[in-house]
């Protein structure tokens, strides 16, 4: 995703969450903003001479810039977060990430 021109043709991959509870058939409409946009990660240019090196390079900052903005759902995973339902009952829950979509060219081959 090209974020702007100005600042030297920028690249970044966004990254979605969303509810696991929701029916496929509102996740599947773009119209219902059942996504949201959390963060853009990074697109490094690394200038290793080996093209593997550069590979594990720019793994490696991706699964670091994801435990930094993950960190708070991993701690309500961990310890659990008291959440209200919608008639505001609090209930001590333990929140899972059960999966995330990347828009990056390794995620389309597989």
């Amino acid at each position: 995703t090209t974020i702007t021109l100005l600042t030297g043709d920028c690249v970044a991959h966004p990254l979605l969450i969303s509810l696991a509870n929701l029916y496929m058939n509102t996740h599947s409409k773009s119209l219902t903003n059942s996504f949201v946009l959390t963060a853009l990660l990074p697109v490094p240019k690394f200038v290793h001479k080996k093209k593997c090196m550069r590979g594990v390079l720019q793994d490696c900052l991706i699964h670091q810039c994801l435990d930094i903005i993950l960190w708070s759902l991993k701690q309500a995973a961990e310890h659990g977060v008291m959440l209200s339902d919608p008639i505001r009952r609090s209930c001590y829950c333990f929140t899972t990430l059960t999966s995330y979509i990347v828009d990056t060219p390794k995620a389309m081959i597989v």
